[in-house]
């Protein structure tokens, strides 16, 4: 199944959770690198309603981030699809990578698998913190 990027992803999940529009990114650690686990997404906790098409929904249980100390970065998300027509379910996942660069107290990433796009976020002790399309997502390392 192809990639589906954050941009949709989170275009769908913004629509189930609370607005992000009071949030503010702190500045960032220097030292960015590490493995992060998404917990919540505005808030709300996994599993959420990730997509859902004329035939399936599609609920993303896990997300995970991994920041390399080479300036790249990889997501792998995984879902449950579940069939709107009969029920069934089965699992799907997608990889998405790209590059950062640390500048202004963020990490301003910029994916170049999976999709393009651009998203800023920060690193403070083990908590990573992505902003995108006005929604926030917290990781833990």
């Amino acid at each position: 199944m192809r990639r589906f990027v954050l941009l949709l992803m989170v275009s769908s999940l913004t629509a189930c959770q609370a607005a992000a529009d009071d949030f503010v990114l702190g500045p960032t650690d220097t030292n960015v690198a590490g493995t992060f686990a998404l917990t919540t997404i505005n808030g709300g906790v996994l599993p959420v309603v990730a997509r859902v098409t004329n035939t399936d929904r599609w609920d993303l249980v896990a997300d995970t981030l991994r920041i390399s100390g080479d300036s790249t970065w990889t997501e792998t998300s995984s879902y449950t699809v579940n069939s709107l027509a009969d029920g069934s379910i089965t699992t799907s996942q997608s990889i998405a990578s790209g590059v950062y660069a640390i500048a202004d107290k963020q990490i301003n990433f910029t994916m170049r698998v999976g999709g393009t796009a651009t998203f800023i976020g920060a690193v403070q002790a083990n908590v990573l913190t992505l902003v995108f399309n006005d929604a926030h997502f917290v990781y833990l390392r």
